[in-house]
């Protein structure tokens, strides 16, 4: 019940909640009355009955025993004040009704004192007296947050408090006398007509409705009301009372609830994983396609029965393990698993509440077999790096290795005596500062997203020979097209170059030869067929023959001497 500010009377008011047993309201005028001390904390709720004057108390007491709701009850009698034992003459009226806000049943006095016969009544009261009393009653009324109302036995307004004008946009003036049906609802006019009905043909019996009531304007308000029905002393319905209170925000919230749960609900239906829930004693509440199409079988034969009977094959399982763990230990699983009977591999998440289970699983056997292969691919191909003898490495752009392969540690280690790893920061010790700023020259271009080649000429610590790697510097970039990284790709050219180099030489003596056979071979020759063309033929026997053939035999020698130069040049290194 709300706290309400009293109007300023000489008469105290006393509320008391009978449900909650607790005082609400005490006036302040009591301690006087009864003989109280200030500040004195009450807490009984017939205390005022052990004040009464001993003659008066069974007829008090008997009165208070017959006051119903919303009826109220005039008595007056004598009370003995509690510190000077005098006697006070007292006249109350009590009543009882049902709080709107709270449903709790309350009873309120309002008491006076007086003076003379205790036999005096309350029609005997002063005019100014009453008024004050009207006068708190509607301050009363109209502080409610609830709807107040009453209706004849005809249905017509015969009052409305504030609050009702207020949130409906009338003023009391046009609805009293009308119809309930002025502002409600076309679709709820039944059913109010009903409970009317019932309240006129039932007394006393509380009539409970929830209805849509139209505002000036025609917006609706949903609304909560209890009605019951005023009797007379013959018991014949004189009016009929309604308690109100607008519920638009509970019913917004109920619809926000309910669109939540039906989003819920679409989500579940159309979640790729299996899906159910299983209460405390394993009996299946909620499943979804998902997990009826991956156990093959309709939900039909799930709902209502055990996890153990319905799917038996779990039992002795690691998936009977986990969900157990999670149950006893209120906690949160996840696990992946080959089941063998589903010939799947199952991803399971458990989550675990003191009302049951809710799991989801999922078939991840395409993504098993998928990650399987790229593992097989991914050791083969490192097999393959790493049985090659070129170098192969990389690095991030903080200056740590990602990858590098056997060849490229041994190479390292042999030349340094460190063995790099990956993660490991590059090191450039073992060089001399030369050659260490030229590789980070090397290593600042690539990461300024150059792709190029260079020759790098070491020795070989082992052998103490010249060593020959053409090196490629690619820059690696991230799924944002950013680069993350230089990737690094030698191969060992010192046998090519010397291949080169033989090719080189043996060009400069094929030019020696073609040289030699165009100048020192061509002029014994011409000498050899001048003189052939002086032999004489019909007469072989001619003295002048003779003399001809020494000639031949002397440019012979000398085709012969150039002919073993030519020789010698093309089988030795050596050139002439």
């Amino acid at each position: 019940m709300e706290q309400l500010t009293l109007p300023v009377i000489s008469e105290c008011v006393v509320a008391y909640d009978l449900d909650k047993q607790q005082h609400l309201t005490i006036g302040p005028y009591l301690g006087e009355l009864a003989g109280f001390k200030q500040g004195t904390s009450i807490s009984v709720q017939d205390f005022w009955l052990q004040l009464v004057h001993p003659a008066d108390l069974e007829r008090v007491n008997a009165s208070y025993q017959q006051i119903t709701i919303n009826n109220s009850l005039d008595i007056s009698y004598r009370l003995v004040h509690g510190n000077t034992g005098e006697t006070r003459y007292i006249s109350e009226r009590r009543n009882m009704y049902y709080d709107g806000a709270t449903g709790s049943r309350i009873v309120m006095s309002i008491i006076n004192e007086h003076t003379g016969d205790a036999s005096l009544s309350v029609a005997g009261q002063t005019e100014e007296d009453a008024l004050k009393r009207e006068q708190f009653l509607l301050s009363l009324i109209n502080s409610q947050t609830n709807f107040l109302i009453r209706l004849d036995n005809k249905g017509h307004f015969t009052f409305v408090n504030r609050r009702y004008c207020q949130v409906f946009g009338y003023c009391s003036e046009e609805l009293l006398g009308q119809h309930f049906s002025i502002n409600t609802a076309p679709e709820d006019m039944e059913r109010c007509q009903r409970a009317f009905e019932r309240c006129l043909a039932q007394p006393g019996e509380l009539i409970t409705l929830i209805r849509s009531k139209l505002d000036k304007t025609g917006a609706r308000h949903p609304s909560e009301w209890e009605f019951i029905a005023v009797t007379n002393q013959n018991g014949e319905v004189t009016e009929i009372q309604g308690v109100g209170q607008d519920i638009s925000q509970r019913v917004e919230m109920e619809e926000q609830a309910a669109q939540a749960a039906t989003r819920l609900e679409n989500f579940i239906e159309s979640v790729t994983d299996g899906f159910f829930i299983v209460d405390k004693d394993w009996r299946f509440i909620r499943t979804n396609p998902a997990f009826e199409e991956l156990m093959h079988t309709g939900r039909h034969n799930i709902i209502g029965g055990v996890l153990w009977d319905v799917f038996p094959f779990f039992v002795n399982t690691e998936f009977e393990s986990a969900y157990r763990k999670a149950a006893e230990n209120l906690q949160t699983v996840h696990f992946s698993t080959y089941f063998t009977p589903l010939k799947k591999w199952l991803r399971s998440t458990i989550y675990a509440s003191t009302d049951g289970l809710t799991v989801f699983i999922r078939d991840i056997t395409t993504q098993r077999t998928t990650e399987e292969e790229l593992n097989r691919a991914r050791r083969n191909l490192e097999s393959l790096i790493n049985n090659i003898d070129d170098l192969i490495w990389s690095i991030d752009t903080s200056g740590c290795y990602i990858y590098t392969n056997n060849a490229f540690k041994n190479n390292l280690e042999k030349a340094t005596g460190q063995r790099p790893a990956d993660g490991q920061k590059v090191s450039y010790y073992g060089y001399p500062g030369a050659i260490a700023e030229q590789w980070k020259g090397y290593y600042a271009r690539a990461f300024n997203g150059d792709r190029f080649d260079v020759v790098n000429n070491a020795i070989d610590p082992e052998s103490g020979n010249d060593v020959y790697y053409e090196i490629n510097f690619s820059p690696i970039f991230n799924d944002e097209g950013l680069i993350a990284g230089v990737g690094c790709f030698a191969h060992d050219i010192t046998q090519r170059l010397e291949y080169e180099n033989e090719i080189i030489l043996q060009n400069e003596r094929l030019k020696q030869i073609a040289n030699l056979s165009s100048h020192e071979l061509r002029r014994p020759v011409a000498s050899m067929l001048g003189l052939l063309s002086l032999i004489d033929l019909n007469r072989f026997d001619n003295p002048e023959n003779e003399q001809t053939i020494r000639y031949l035999v002397d440019v012979g020698k000398e085709i012969d001497k150039v002919i073993r130069l030519i020789v010698d040049n093309t089988f030795t290194d050596k050139l002439v």
